[in-house]
């Protein structure tokens, strides 16, 4: 299965900033492929990308980068993003790695998001993960699947492990990983052939 709209390569666009995102996620996901669809929309890329810079890159956000990749994969799989699940935040991947299969992670390749979320209905094994990383993935696991399913005991869970302006930035860095999910899968982003993660990916 091939994207649905071309990517544009690092160095080809006129706009040294442009080129410059998409060396960095060369740099943070060992592939350039999403950025390089967004850098189509050179303005749309910018912004989009400084959400990204300050959740993963250590730009200004509260929450350790290695809990917000767990996230990121958590949700990636429950979206059945393929591109999202098979891509790795670069510089946390060998810190992250050890914890995966806590996350009850799937090969979640050609499965719609219902069949993904029910594949991976009850797959976390939170004695596994830090109190303060299962709560953080509990969220995940609601607000990705029905954000009405934040109930209060789960709320109050979050206020154990963590502050109120932390809880604002779970949400919104999941809401952005739902995001790139969404355009991922819509548009069939492929892993380039100067990625680590090799061949076509299967989407539903």
């Amino acid at each position: 299965m091939s994207a649905r709209i071309a990517s544009l390569e690092a160095g080809s666009s006129p706009d040294t900033t442009v080129n410059a995102i998409i060396d960095f996620s060369k740099q943070g996901f060992g592939d350039t492929q999403m950025f390089g669809l967004l850098a189509r929309r050179p303005e749309l890329l910018k912004r989009a990308a400084s959400m990204f810079a300050y959740f993963l890159a250590g730009q200004g956000g509260l929450i350790e980068t290695e809990l917000l990749e767990l996230m990121r994969l958590r949700g990636a799989n429950l979206n059945a993003c393929t591109y999202c699940a098979t891509v790795r935040l670069q510089p946390v991947a060998s810190a992250v790695r050890p914890k995966e299969q806590a996350l009850g992670l799937r090969d979640i390749s050609r499965m719609t998001k219902p069949q993904a979320v029910a594949a991976l209905r009850g797959t976390v094994k939170s004695a596994e993960l830090s109190p303060r990383e299962a709560a953080a993935i509990a969220l995940v696991d609601r607000i990705t699947v029905d954000p009405h399913g934040v109930d209060d005991a789960l709320f109050g869970e979050l206020r154990r492990h963590f502050s109120e302006d932390e809880i604002i930035e779970l949400i919104c860095a999941s809401s952005l990983f739902t995001w790139a999910g969404t355009l991922n899968t819509a548009l069939h982003v492929e892993t380039g052939t100067d990625s680590p993660y090799g061949g076509q990916l299967a989407y539903a």
